[in-house]
């Protein structure tokens, strides 16, 4: 009797082990890039308005600078990459990889071709908003695919913000990492804490 119910008690830990290892980790990377995207927007936004100076629309390479170690700590600390198993989730890891990628060589050439007020604020809205959106897809996650959706249609609106209107883009910017990460990210920690 007391080996069947050893039996029992290991394979309830397996299962539990299983069932841990089978979370999704690395889910606070949505509020880390969420926070970061907002506040250095914003702080554009503050600056230009006080300054005027050309300097102050490069701030966003300061996001990269700490947002990338910060992930690597992140990433090795909660091994995310043993929890790519599945080829959906291959494929969202690999659009924001693409995401991150396309938004960095176009804050570059946008800039020095002249248009960067034109193209770089509404593609990284876009991007973003749609990357939560097939995430969300990916981890049926009701927040996240609503807050990817706004946060896509900000980046359709910041399309209209040109001319004298276009100093509002960064707003834009700081409104869908609010909308489309902070809020959703938050939301998902909370839902995988709580094991919903």
């Amino acid at each position: 009797m007391e080996e069947n119910f050893d039996a029992l008690e290991v394979i309830a830990q397996t299962r539990g082990k299983v069932n841990m290892d089978d979370r999704p980790t690395g889910n606070n990377l949505f509020p880390l890039w969420g926070w970061l995207a907002a506040s250095f927007y914003l702080l554009e936004f503050l600056l230009w308005q006080w300054l005027r100076q050309q300097w102050c629309l490069w701030l966003w390479v300061g996001i990269p600078l700490i947002g990338l170690p910060m992930m690597y700590f992140i990433i090795r600390k909660d091994r995310e990459h043993t929890h790519m198993r599945t080829r959906r989730s291959k494929l969202v890891l690999d659009y924001w990889i693409f995401a991150a990628c396309a938004i960095g060589a176009g804050g570059f050439l946008f800039g020095f071709a002249g248009i960067y007020e034109v193209a770089e604020n509404p593609l990284i809205c876009l991007l973003a908003g749609i990357g939560a959106f097939i995430t969300g897809e990916e981890l049926r996650f009701r927040p996240m695919i609503i807050g990817g959706l706004l946060g896509a249609a900000i980046g359709l609106g910041a399309f209209l913000l040109q001319g004298e209107l276009w100093y509002w883009q960064p707003l834009c910017v700081a409104l869908t990492a609010v909308s489309a990460l902070i809020i959703p990210g938050h939301l998902f920690e909370k839902h995988v804490k709580d094991g919903v």
